[in-house]
């Protein structure tokens, strides 16, 4: 389901949304006027109504969690590639220079990724020379060791070993979305709720006003929260400025 969500222009998806949540409206009122004898629905109404806002209130925690964890992933990252780099300075020259364009490359592929999130094919190329790289530091570092002393091949074994490793973190929190089952529950819920609003036996005449403004406002705050929860597409980006600040440090320091 995720990936269908990703294959669809949101404001397309958006539309078929609203589409739905008017038919479902126009249903509820059809329906009251075939059986109106199904009884007083407000209860009913409300229960439903207080469901959909129970479920986007948990899924909007659920979504604003997982933000918070990909934006403190950026700082984290930003701090292991800086400390890699700063601690490639022990090293002798060549090898230091090398490395350090390497990191410096691998920095320039991070956030170039980032900005082609919603482009897979150019994030799989991005995705692929930066674990090419990851390859080639560690190659060198294991040819360095021999010659190396101890306590400064520790250092830069963990050193790296943490930038590889959040790497790994990012990537999956980037694929860490809402479970389908309750965005599938929610998408019911809002379905049901605009059937039992449209549902009003003693009204002759739409109640067009009331209508655009339900499916506008519940549109409005669903796709937000889908907005949030997916990290590859919408406005609500996390903000890469903690990596832009190393590249900047890193040019200014080769």
């Amino acid at each position: 389901m995720m990936r269908i969500l990703d294959g669809i222009p949101v404001r397309l998806l958006a539309l078929l949304v609203m589409g739905l949540l008017f038919l479902c409206l126009e249903a509820g009122h059809r329906l009251s006027h075939r059986k109106p004898g199904l009884g007083d629905v407000s209860a009913l109404q409300a229960s439903v109504l207080g469901l959909v806002a129970l479920l986007l209130a948990f899924s909007f925690s659920m979504a604003s969690d997982r933000y918070s964890m990909r934006r403190a992933l950026v700082v984290k990252e930003s701090n292991a590639i800086g400390t890699l780099y700063l601690r490639l300075g022990f090293l002798p020259e060549p090898s230091r220079g090398e490395m350090r364009a390497w990191l410096r490359r691998y920095t320039d592929l991070r956030l170039e990724g980032h900005a082609a999130a919603n482009e897979p094919d150019v994030f799989a190329r991005k995705l692929q020379e930066s674990d090419s790289l990851q390859t080639e530091l560690w190659t060198r570092l294991e040819a360095l060791a021999p010659r190396m002393e101890a306590p400064v091949l520790i250092l830069l074994t963990q050193a790296m070993n943490d930038v590889f490793d959040v790497g790994d973190e990012r990537l999956a929190a980037a694929r860490n979305h809402i479970p389908t089952s309750i965005l599938g529950l929610l998408l019911v819920g809002m379905l049901g709720a605009g059937v039992l609003l449209g549902y009003r036996p003693e009204a002759h005449v739409r109640g067009f006003l009331s209508w655009v403004l339900f499916v506008v406002i519940l549109t409005a705050v669903t796709f937000t929260l889908l907005d949030l929860d997916f990290p590859t597409r919408g406005r609500i980006r996390v903000d890469q400025e903690p990596l832009r600040s190393l590249q900047e440090h890193q040019r200014a320091h080769p």
